[in-house]
């Protein structure tokens, strides 16, 4: 599939970008709205067999509903129209007169009363919404935060973390080297920023809305070890160009003595609240590959 190829190419963010130069935003969209009409007509692609399921899961429907086509379509028009508005705000960043991204000061002083009492502090969140536009306004606003991304930094991954670098972010995909920084930054009071709601192979088993998923929990891990708090935030579309941050009450996170449990129990806790989250705004949820594998039907 060339169009979902180049998409996810390293060339792909940077040809976004030059393109909305030449375009405005309404123009933008529509292109944006021609590409999602051509992924939808795949319906035996890998894209919208995963959309499907993961969609068919948080809304209790069986895949074969054929309510879901419409809502494939939503999730990959929004996840488009994000990416619209990230690559309008690169290439247009010298004008900002506002960011794009907004958030309550009260779910940023947690933040910075953790990191005023030299005590470290999770931040995590699941794919929801444009959160490139989350990661700019750290940047904006100078938070001393380590972003761990996923660990494949090829093709858009790669070029996605070059230019979140342009707005000064701290962008370290995840290794073992990159986690022992995060370590050594929770230890010294620091931040350190992930999602949580992406599958992972190396993870555990943890129950998602209703459902068994092998999650990642190093984040959880992490904060455990360190005796780091741990806040869960999420980003929602308010209106087009326009995005605003919510977020859980701070976490302190129990210590019983028995750091694996514990460890898992916090990464339940964080799952159960962005589950809500995406239960408030199941179309923004950008998860594109399976959550849950069974989901997918065996049929080709």
């Amino acid at each position: 599939m060339l169009l979902v190829d180049l998409i996810y190419s390293r060339l792909g963010p940077f040809i976004g970008v030059l393109l909305v130069k030449t375009l405005s935003r309404e123009s933008a969209y529509r292109v944006s709205d021609w590409i999602v009409q051509s992924l939808v007509k795949r319906r035996n692609s890998d894209l919208y067999r995963s959309v499907r399921a993961n969609q068919a899961v948080i809304r209790d429907w069986p895949y074969e509903d054929e309510r879901l086509h419409l809502i494939v379509q939503e999730v990959l028009s929004n996840a488009a129209y994000g990416l619209v508005d990230w690559f309008r705000t690169i290439a247009f960043a010298s004008e900002l007169t506002e960011l794009p991204c907004t958030i309550d000061e009260d779910l940023l002083e947690d933040v910075y009363r953790s990191l005023a009492e030299d005590r470290g502090i999770v931040v995590v969140g699941a794919h929801l919404s444009s959160f490139n536009l989350f990661f700019m306004m750290i940047g904006q606003r100078n938070w001393p935060v380590q972003i761990l991304s996923h660990h494949v930094e090829q093709g858009s991954y790669q070029t996605d973390n070059i230019l979140r670098k342009k707005f000064g972010l701290n962008v370290t995909p995840i290794s073992a080297g990159s986690l022992r920084k995060a370590y050594q930054r929770l230890e010294s009071g620091g931040c350190v920023l992930t999602g949580v709601d992406r599958p992972d192979t190396g993870g555990e088993p943890l129950t998602f809305f209703g459902r068994t998923a092998t999650l990642p929990i190093g984040h959880a891990r992490l904060a455990i070890q360190t005796g780091a708090r741990v806040k869960v935030l999420a980003v929602q579309k308010v209106k087009p160009g326009k995005y605003h941050v919510i977020g859980s009450r701070l976490i302190e996170p129990e210590q019983s003595g028995d750091s694996q449990r514990d460890a898992r129990k916090l990464a339940q806790q964080v799952i159960h609240q962005l589950e809500e989250y995406i239960r408030e705004r199941p179309s923004e949820w950008m998860m594109f590959i399976p959550v849950w594998p069974e989901m997918l039907p065996k049929w080709s």
